[in-house]
């Protein structure tokens, strides 16, 4: 029997559409940053923590990647009223929970990739109890 391990990573959204780039990056199934590069042997293993900061609340929600993103991302956030995501690889991700606000204590501090790894699995816990 092979095990296979999960690997947890994060996305941060920033700026003041990051919570409206969540929403239609639900809404697209995608979820897009330079700071993730994944390869196809990670796909299904991977689930994603997607993560912004408004004021001194935190939202996030839990996804799992699926594979590259097959259709045109420019498209997923042209309706923000911001400049969207950052540049980087678009994601095609399976929605496992809703966006919630998450509190500081099982977030932690942000890091510049969104959750700190040694948060990653409380706040995996706290979303998927959440819903």
């Amino acid at each position: 029997m092979e095990l296979i391990g999960i690997n947890i990573r994060s996305w941060l959204y920033e700026g003041d559409s990051c919570l409206e780039d969540m929403v239609l990056g639900v809404e697209e199934k995608a979820v897009r940053d330079g700071a993730n590069h994944l390869s196809s042997e990670e796909f299904d293993s991977c689930l994603g923590i997607v993560v912004c900061r408004i004021g001194t609340n935190t939202f996030a929600n839990l996804v799992q990647v699926v594979g590259h993103y097959r259709g045109e991302a420019s498209l997923v956030w042209d309706r923000s009223r911001g400049e969207g995501p950052p540049a980087g690889e678009t994601y095609e991700i399976k929605v496992l929970s809703r966006i919630h606000r998450v509190p500081d204590a099982v977030t932690g501090p942000l890091s510049d990739t969104g959750i700190h790894p040694d948060h990653r699995a409380a706040v995996l816990h706290y979303l998927l109890d959440m819903g």
